[in-house]
């Protein structure tokens, strides 16, 4: 393995700046915490090197504008239960994903 080159890190700076700009787009829409189904969430966040971190508190049904980085990562935060097998000589233990918040945008509702 060889360092990555001039060229190479100019390159990866630029497909930073990019998804960057995406990711600030805002976007209009309602969040649904499902897990507790009603109160809040709060964290921080920083998606990218050199931005500050951000703290972020939503409520249950609240209408509100968000990046899309964040909406990409609410919409991707799951609960793993693992289910065990039936018969324990055999067989493979299930894995049930399931969603803990989800936001929706508001032109798709």
């Amino acid at each position: 393995m060889a360092p990555a080159t001039a060229e190479q890190k100019e390159e990866a700076k630029k497909k930073i700046k990019q998804m960057q700009k995406e990711g600030e787009k805002l976007r209009k829409g309602m969040f649904e915490f499902i897990d507790a189904g009603a109160g809040w969430l709060d964290f921080d966040y920083r998606f990218y090197p050199g931005e500050p971190v951000i703290r972020i508190k939503i409520s249950h049904g609240e209408i509100c504008d968000l990046p899309m980085d964040v909406i990409k990562h609410l919409n991707n935060v799951y609960k793993k239960v693992r289910v065990p097998r039936e018969n324990a000589d055999g067989g493979v233990d299930k894995v049930m994903k399931t969603s803990r918040c989800r936001f929706t945008p508001m032109d798709v509702m």
